[in-house]
């Protein structure tokens, strides 16, 4: 089913060279949600209801790391975020996870390692994505100054208002990691040494100072921590179950090293880096012969590097989420320009916030792309079962995301999810998919068409087709030009309720954006994650789609539960 309507939205005004936004209306304020009862793992006199007594004078307290406290809000509820005000609060920062539970005995952490400000007695708010849960627990690893955990008054909240984006957990700041509860080594010297003399299972905590001439070597399963702003000038991980946390990654000369963090192995997480040496070709990536497995890449942030965000060249079972990619571009002309190359089989990934990646900042004028997988050499890579979903893409030069079997009639790339996602480009085609056998493009919203299409599948290897497409429940805008290109519909097996709008000021955005190569890009425009919302909006969505053909689609773009209604919502965005 098709719905046309005409949308007139404007996204931001142009003053200069510099794009100006004003911030989404302030949120409305959470409601706390009933708490019914409160236990904990242990205490020392100190009793878990003291926490939800109203008195700040009172406490809960337990010793030792993985103490817990526990609220059953008696029925099931959507949670949207944690109030916390900690037992001197002012003179100590708390390290703890926040975790959500259906049954009480299954959790799952929506918030982990998060540390409290030092900076006051009062209570703290500490967002989630929006779940739905009966149990809610806060599970303690100690403090600045001792094991205990200690809290004088906790209580959750329901969702908030109208402010889906606001404070959402893409990338870091750069300023590292301030845990050392569990620190067994630390130094504040050159790190490689203290990495080196530790042991499987250490964590190796290092202070703030400037490393740039050092290659960070870890083969080991240890976790190596920056407390604060430590720059180093390539990381490479080999072995199993490392951790590289809080570092900032500055490269050298172009391409010497080519690669910002380089990982192979197994089992690793490279958690809230910020990558953003000029000279870096490969920001994140596995290495080129010998890719990974079941590694998580999560939190980091990649800005003004010259070429590709995160790139995998194969490996398995990789999960890319929360990471924010941004403002790449290349001085030297020597490649593309992508937040992510995807290679490789069983990868998931999501939520992450790729953004203004701007083809007219770059020497040559490069593709540049949110994620390509484009075959254009005799290397056999394959690349499937890959689920992309809840992504932010937005002010692209290129595509949002393109797949090409090139060189062979063979499906190297296939079997691909695309769901639940934003999508932005400004290239002749949302989505090219070419001469690819088999995909899901579901629940996303597309804006584009400005140069072409919003959808493109065809032909680019004789004698392999691009077959079994199916299309269902995504809001597809055009600018002008055609939704489909010639022959698209032919690959699709399932056309069912899409909703095309009609968008003219895309094109003036597109003409903005290009035009302003200089205008400066801020790390989060909270604009970003609103916009689209009000734009899906314009269209008959709520409790209109159809079921979706992928599973365990659970949470929309911005972390609602899906399904909220009598039926999904079609787009990106689940509606109360």
């Amino acid at each position: 089913m098709i719905r046309m309507l005409t949308a007139s939205l404007g996204v931001a005004a142009v003053v200069g060279a510099a794009t100006v936004v004003s911030g989404p209306p302030p949120a409305e304020a959470a409601t706390p949600l009933p708490i019914t009862a409160v236990t904990a793992s242990s205490d020392d006199g100190n009793v878990p209801a003291n926490a939800v007594d109203g008195d700040l004078s009172t406490r809960w307290s337990a010793e030792g790391d993985g103490a817990w406290i526990r609220f059953d809000l008696g029925t099931e509820q959507t949670v949207g975020s944690v109030s916390v005000a900690w037992h001197q609060g002012d003179t100590r920062r708390s390290t703890f996870d926040v975790q959500v539970s259906q049954s009480g005995s299954s959790w799952a952490t929506v918030l982990p390692r998060a540390v409290s400000s030092g900076t006051g007695t009062g209570p703290e708010d500490y967002d989630i994505t929006d779940t739905s849960a009966r149990y809610v627990r806060i599970v303690g690893y100690g403090n600045t100054d001792n094991e205990w955990t200690s809290i004088t008054e906790a209580s959750v909240l329901g969702a908030d208002g109208e402010d889906p984006g606001g404070d959402l957990p893409y990338g870091t700041d750069g300023n590292g990691n301030p845990r050392t509860d569990d620190c067994t080594v630390s130094t504040d010297s050159d790190p490689q040494e203290a990495v080196d003399d530790a042991s499987d299972g250490d964590v190796v905590c290092v202070k703030p100072g400037d490393y740039s001439d050092t290659t960070l070597t870890v083969d080991k399963a240890v976790t190596v921590r920056a407390n604060g702003v430590v720059r180093v000038k390539n990381i490479d991980v080999s072995g199993s179950d490392a951790t590289i946390d809080g570092f900032t990654v500055v490269g050298d000369e172009l391409d010497d090293p080519s690669t910002g963090i380089k990982f192979t192995g197994t089992g690793h997480t490279i958690i809230r880096n910020l990558v953003n040496g000029k000279n870096i070709h490969y920001a994140i990536a596995c290495d080129y012969d010998d890719c990974a497995s079941d590694v998580l890449i999560s939190r980091n942030t990649v800005t003004g590097t010259n070429n590709f965000g995160v790139y995998l060249w194969g490996g398995s079972d990789i999960t890319v989420e929360w990471n924010n990619i941004y403002d790449l571009w290349t001085d030297e002309g020597n490649d593309d320009v992508d937040g992510m190359r995807i290679w490789g089989t069983g990868h998931l990934i999501r939520n992450n916030y790729i953004h203004d990646l701007n083809a007219s900042k770059s020497e040559g004028e490069p593709h540049a792309d949110c994620i390509q997988n484009y075959q254009n050499s005799s290397r056999t890579v394959e690349s499937y079962d890959v689920t992309v979903e809840n992504n932010y893409c937005v002010r692209v030069s290129g595509q949002c995301l393109i797949m090409q079997n090139g060189n062979r009639p063979t499906a190297d790339i296939r079997d691909y999810t695309y769901r639940g996602n934003v999508c932005e480009s400004f290239g002749s085609q949302n989505i090219e998919l070419g001469s690819i056998p088999g995909a899901i493009i579901e629940n996303n919203i597309m804006r584009g068409g400005v140069d072409g299409h919003v959808l493109t599948f065809h032909s680019t290897v004789d004698d392999l087709e691009t077959t079994d497409i199916r299309v269902r429940n995504n809001v597809l805008v055009s600018a002008g030009g055609s939704t489909y290109a010639r022959g698209s519909e032919d690959a699709m097996t399932d056309d069912t309720d899409n909703v095309e709008l009609l968008d003219p000021s895309a094109s003036d955005d597109w003409r903005d954006f290009e035009g302003n190569p200089d205008a400066p890009v801020p790390a989060i425009n909270p604009d970003d994650f609103t916009r689209f919302r009000d734009l899906a909006q314009q269209a008959d969505i709520v409790d209109e789609g159809s079921t979706p053909h992928s599973e365990d689609f659970t949470q929309d773009v911005d972390g609602a539960t899906r399904v909220r209604g009598a039926a999904i919502d079609i787009g990106p965005f689940e509606f109360a």
